[in-house]
């Protein structure tokens, strides 16, 4: 987890101090009877302690605090009869919040779950288990640090488990669905056909609706699966009222703190990538935005601020508002900081979405360094955060009124909106959330300048290229439609063959050989073996304004009988900075080999008509030296022995876990060539 550096020096004070007079009052329970005010003062440090450390995000010593507010609760009020074993094991736990601090926040340390355990079997007047005779004793590994997980799991308020099996559960049953939706499609056509007489059409009817029916069913259980990983938008921002005050008072503020709409529920992917960036956002607001009392009453304000986190669900979208009324941004001190450190040009320095954009960049800050104010990341990582979610962040800023900032992402990783195109004869996904408009190119005014495409779109001329070529794939068809998307660098037009419609798809990350293309986030099966490759708009654009300066690109064909494999590791290499051509059989890999050049080939093992050793010799029959990469999830050692002893300059299982190895190996024998 990430945690502003600031807090954590703070939270890691005061888990010291209170923790040390925890500690002081075990041993004076030690020796004898504690007075009404400072049984009060114990029970109120683990109170306290419980509190702080949940809002902090480490778990495992709220846990330990409350299990000592409890235990000194008890003590108070007569329920448990202290003794030295109970006053040891108050302040054996005690002395062990403060390593836990450097720990697993989620688990803490093997020792503060053995406090844990010996202040549970004090508490019930259990004695310590005998020792065990060492000639007993079997190597365990780490078995007593993961007993120790799991008793200051079950100590706890909260259940954690690894959803791991569950995500691909969901996965799995998404797939389900819009492969059920396929074969409904393909039934309801038929029977609109009435193929050969009007039995044969009412029988196809009636499969039609036993398969919507069973979609329909298959929809439920998905929404069903979909709501088990899904969890209160709160179980994040439960402890935002007492980070605002816990912040306010360490920065002299008065601040009214509100929340509204947080009982909406969300994928918990989504709400662990949000948790971090929507807790920097409301310290920023404390610390930066919201004035001190005596400030806002010289200019006319109430003493105390007001902040507002203000969330709202529409349409699979999760919009966030973190709202307050204090100073606003100084566009004076961030344009003087900018040319202070070279960041803008003077001509520059007057265009508010260039200072905008600065904000959210790493290492830029205004402020002058405090014990309260972090290095200048936050932003950026929130900024970094959101895009990983194919989501958006807005800036609303008002001199003297205050500060909006509004993010807005899918309320689902598992299922995602997105705008499926066709390009390069295959299908790509752009996330709805990004997509601007869509028109036919020939209402898109396109015209050259400067060595590029342009177009006007909502009043500004607005950069276009072609899709295909962004991704690194050749494509001799011409475009039919423009897909205008955001990204961080404006609006950006994307020139497609066709458009295919919007749909909900069930998305799936990269394997590790194929990891390593930023603008590439996933791919998604479509149902009938279709697959779209999602990608990320920001990073394929840029991406796309870099490759320009790059001169020719290495050609690399892939040879594969399936449809969504070819799919996705084609659109892999392409946007890894390859030129690609696809080939679905060894006669037609045979055939283009024999017309044009290439870099290298990627080809899999099991083909239609022969294996890929037998390709492979072919393949340098007709003469061909160029790199031969073989790819298999399924070929035996032997396998691998016959195809490079055949021609092929490298192996790669499919399940390789080495990140990009594919892009990587290619790159490394083309180079050796």
């Amino acid at each position: 987890m990430i945690f502003e550096d600031d807090l954590q020096r703070l939270f890691a004070g005061e888990v010291e101090e209170r923790t040390a007079r925890l500690l002081a009052g075990a041993e004076t329970l030690a020796s004898g009877p504690l007075g009404e005010e400072d049984l009060r003062t114990m029970v109120r440090e683990g109170h306290t302690l419980k509190g702080t450390a949940r809002m902090m995000g480490f778990i495992a010593i709220s846990d330990a605090g409350k299990a000592l507010e409890e235990a000194w609760r008890g003590v108070a009020s007569g329920e448990v009869t202290p003794d030295e074993e109970l006053a040891s094991a108050l302040g054996l736990l005690a002395s062990q919040m403060v390593p836990a601090v450097r720990a697993d926040p989620a688990s803490g340390t093997p020792g503060l779950a053995t406090g844990m355990r010996t202040l549970r079997r004090a508490l019930r007047g259990e004695e310590e288990p005998a020792p065990i005779e060492p000639r007993l004793l079997r190597p365990q590994g780490d078995l007593d640090g993961l007993l120790g997980a799991i008793d200051s799991w079950a100590f706890g308020e909260t259940v954690r488990v690894n959803a791991a099996g569950l995500f691909r559960l969901i996965n799995e049953i998404c797939s389900l669905r819009v492969d059920s939706e396929a074969l409904a499609h393909a039934v309801g056509g038929l029977a609109r056909a009435k193929l050969d007489a009007a039995a044969m059409a009412e029988e196809l009817e009636a499969l039609a609706a036993l398969v919507g029916n069973a979609d329909k069913a298959l929809l439920d259980l998905q929404a069903r699966a979909v709501d088990l990983a899904a969890a209160p938008l709160s179980e994040i921002a439960a402890s935002f009222p007492q980070l605002v005050r816990y912040v306010s008072r360490r920065a002299g503020k008065e601040v009214r703190f509100e929340m509204l709409g947080v009982d909406h529920a969300i994928d918990r992917q989504v709400l662990e990538r949000l948790s971090d960036p929507l807790r920097h956002l409301v310290v920023n607001a404390v610390q930066h935005g919201i004035e001190s009392p005596e400030e806002r009453q010289a200019s006319g304000k109430p003493r105390t601020g007001t902040l507002l986190v203000c969330a709202e669900v529409r349409e699979q979208r999760l919009e966030i508002v973190v709202d307050d009324d204090g100073r606003g941004i100084d566009w004076a001190a961030v344009r003087h900081t900018a040319l202070r450190r070279g960041l803008i040009s003077t001509s520059a320095a007057a265009d508010p979405d260039v200072l905008r954009s600065l904000l959210f960049s790493p290492n830029f800050s205004t402020a002058e360094p405090s014990a309260m104010i972090s290095d200048g990341h936050g932003l950026a990582m929130v900024a970094a955060a959101v895009e990983a979610l194919q989501g958006t962040v807005v800036l609303d800023t008002r001199p003297g009124e205050g500060t909006r900032i509004t993010i807005t992402v899918p309320t689902s990783r598992a299922l995602q909106d997105a705008v499926l195109v066709a390009a390069a004869g295959q299908t790509w996904g752009i996330p709805a959330i990004a997509v601007l408009d869509r028109l036919p190119l020939a209402a898109a005014g396109l015209r050259p300048v400067a060595g590029r495409l342009e177009m006007t779109w909502g009043g500004s001329s607005i950069p276009v290229m072609s899709l295909a070529e962004a991704v690194g794939l050749r494509d001799t068809r011409e475009p039919g439609r423009v897909v205008v998307v955001s990204t961080s660098l404006g609006p950006t037009g994307f020139l497609v063959d066709e458009e295919l419609g919007r749909r909900q798809v069930a998305a799936r990350e990269l394997g590790p050989i194929l990891e390593g293309v930023p603008h590439l986030t996933g791919a998604a099966m479509l149902g009938g073996g279709d697959v779209v490759v999602l990608v990320d708009p920001n990073r394929l654009t840029a991406t796309a304004r870099a490759r320009r300066d790059t001169g020719p690109r290495r050609r690399v064909l892939v040879i594969d009988d399936s449809r969504g494999a070819r799919q996705v590791v084609g659109g892999a290499l392409g946007s890894a900075g390859f030129e690609v051509d696809l080939a679905a059989s060894p006669t037609e890999a045979l055939s283009v080999l024999a017309e044009q050049t290439f870099d290298a080939i990627v080809m899999d093992y099991v083909l239609p008509t022969m294996d890929g050793a037998t390709l492979a010799a072919k393949v340098r029959q007709l003469g061909v030296k160029v790199p031969i990469v073989m790819l298999s999830g399924a070929a035996t050692a032997e396998d691998q022995s016959r195809a490079l002893a055949a021609g092929a300059d490298a192996y790669l299982d499919k399940d390789d876990l080495r990140q990009g190895a594919l892009a990587a190996e290619i790159t490394k024998l083309i180079a050796a060539a």
